[in-house]
């Protein structure tokens, strides 16, 4: 079975509603240590519990707060696309990137997915090969061109290296376990 090590939050019954909400939810996050989770435990508390996470690991977590992201970033972990208010449903989205050879593992309806609006709000996340030597700019060249690759679709805020993620309590809307970690590096020169 499958680890992931990410800065993992508390769980949450929702999104946090302000900035000031979210900016102490993000100060408190990257305060605590990196975690050492089992990939289901990881999927529970992501899409059951509402628990946020970063897809990156970083040190020096008071530079994050005067924005030196760039300086506290050492290893992504996860890359991940968010969709809001997208006509294409999560699942098909899931099919797309399978169709491309880059199948995620993980796919959850956000917090803020409401299906009676006939939008879909959604995440998909793909593990990714621990590669020490990727930087963070081919980093974060790798998650615009999964930008890119959905269509541009996805949130381009997304492809922040750096990013603090919210999790759901609806469930996987799509979960393998067998499916490959995504290598960064190939990725960039596709």
């Amino acid at each position: 079975m499958e680890s992931i090590v990410c800065h993992l939050g508390d769980p949450r019954t929702a999104k946090p509603q302000t900035l000031r909400e979210y900016g102490k939810l993000r100060e408190k996050l990257i305060q605590q240590p990196w975690t050492c989770i089992s990939e289901t435990n990881f999927v529970d508390a992501v899409c059951n519990k509402g628990t946020p996470f970063y897809q990156a690991l970083m040190n020096f977590r008071d530079l994050m707060e005067l924005n030196f992201e760039r300086l506290c970033w050492r290893l992504q972990v996860l890359a991940g696309a968010d969709f809001d208010k997208c006509e294409v449903s999560v699942l098909e989205m899931v099919k797309h990137f399978t169709s491309l050879g880059m199948k995620p593992f993980l796919a959850y309806n956000s917090f803020s997915h409401d299906s009676s609006t006939g939008l879909n709000n959604y995440r998909l996340l793909w593990r990714v090969e621990c590669d020490l030597s990727l930087t963070y700019d081919q980093s974060h060249a790798a998650l615009k061109k999964i930008r890119e690759l959905s269509g541009n679709l996805s949130d381009k805020n997304a492809s922040n290296n750096t990013r603090l993620w919210q999790g759901t309590r609806s469930g996987a809307a799509h979960y393998d376990t067998n499916v490959p970690q995504l290598n960064l590096r190939k990725l960039i020169v596709r």
